[in-house]
């Protein structure tokens, strides 16, 4: 997969702008604030129908406008897709509009599968050293590019534990349990394509992310692993059993007013040479193990859909020594790759087929 045409209009600091990158390697060079990451943001919303860093549309419309417009082009090996995402300011009152090949996509899930990408950026140490949830947001992002039935099936989920905690909520201030019955048999049964999806996932993540690292580190003797961590991790039956757990923690939901098991408090525990990343790790080893686990995506996303996926790299060269970077770019090769950094001396090794310098939200020129 690579992209064809880029098109913004009113998005971030960007007026107009149209690009046409080679199928390699295509650098945005250019101070801090000066609008780089931008155009990596703008890919990934039509890939996932939302940003890697805001989770307010009215942020990626220019200053003064009441609408900005992105749209991707991409050639697949069974032909060519189209995505666009039209954003609406508060004031507009209305949704985002979301298009495929022309046509209005009801769903953001109909998005999933037409562009897909993987992208590295300086917030993604969080996945690291952060909360579980943004672990479990890797992993359920990593899956709804898979497949839009990992996106759904989350989403019934999700409705339904919304639904469960209201109900906690009432009868936290009297009520009959056992109209939670209904609840827990919806819920258990929603759990279990999770489940078993996470399971998958992280399987070959830790068999594919510990090869990476190993190879960027080239360190052999300082191994990467990776586990599911959950109470039903191990569960060969997710939905009997979480119906089980729900059964058993009933009287405590009553008193915290939430459930307390389930997919929702899931986590992946990432260890270093055995132990738990976020005690001792430095920063160094925490960055290589979050490309590490890009790059098991990037993977994972090739083999299901038979094509690698388009690779967004945001300031990532600049934070990593000559060997590891030199590495990088190796496992890298032959993907189409938009990667930004600030300076021209963290290009050493790089190979790349367009180098564009980026100012005050202009592209400038080719260097």
């Amino acid at each position: 997969m690579f992209i064809q045409s880029l098109r913004l209009h009113d998005f971030r600091s960007y007026h107009q702008v149209l690009l046409t990158p080679p199928a390699g390697v295509t650098v945005f060079v250019g101070e801090n604030g000066a609008g780089k990451t931008n155009l990596l943001e703008a890919v990934h919303l039509c890939c996932l129908g939302r940003s890697h860093r805001t989770a307010f549309d009215r942020e990626m419309i220019r200053a003064g406008q009441e609408t900005a417009a992105v749209q991707v082009r991409v050639q697949r090996a069974d032909g060519v897709d189209e995505v666009g995402v039209r954003l609406y300011s508060p004031l507009q009152k209305k949704r985002k509009l979301l298009y495929i090949n022309g046509k209005t996509a009801a769903r953001t899930g109909e998005l999933m599968g037409h562009v897909t990408c993987v992208m590295f950026s300086p917030e993604d140490l969080d996945i690291v050293r952060g909360a579980p949830q943004g672990r479990r947001r890797f992993v359920d992002m990593l899956l709804s590019q898979c497949g839009a039935g990992y996106y759904y099936a989350l989403q019934t989920y999700n409705a339904a534990l919304k639904q469960r905690n209201a109900l906690l909520h009432d009868l936290a201030r009297g009520g009959n349990p056992a109209q939670l019955d209904a609840w827990d048999e919806q819920l258990a049964a929603a759990a279990a394509p999770v489940v078993r999806a996470r399971q998958y996932a992280a399987q070959n993540l830790s068999t594919l992310s510990r090869g990476h690292y190993a190879y960027i580190s080239g360190r052999e003797n300082e191994p990467f692993s990776l586990r599911y961590a959950g109470c039903l991790a191990e569960s060969a039956q997710p939905s009997e059993d979480l119906l089980r757990l729900l059964q058993r923690s009933r009287a405590e939901d009553i008193r915290r007013m939430t459930s307390t098991v389930g997919p929702h408090r899931d986590d992946l525990a990432l260890s270093l040479c055995g132990q738990d990343m976020r005690a001792f790790a430095s920063q160094g080893q925490m960055r290589t193990a979050v490309l590490s686990l890009r790059l098991a995506e990037l993977d994972m996303l090739t083999e299901r859909q038979h094509e690698a996926p388009l690779l967004l790299l945001d300031d990532v060269l600049s934070e990593l020594d000559v060997g590891r970077r030199a590495r990088l770019l190796e496992r890298i090769r032959g993907v189409q790759t938009l990667l930004t950094c600030t300076d021209l001396s963290d290009l050493t090794g790089a190979s790349p087929q367009a180098v564009l310098r980026v100012h005050n939200g202009e592209i400038l020129s080719e260097i």
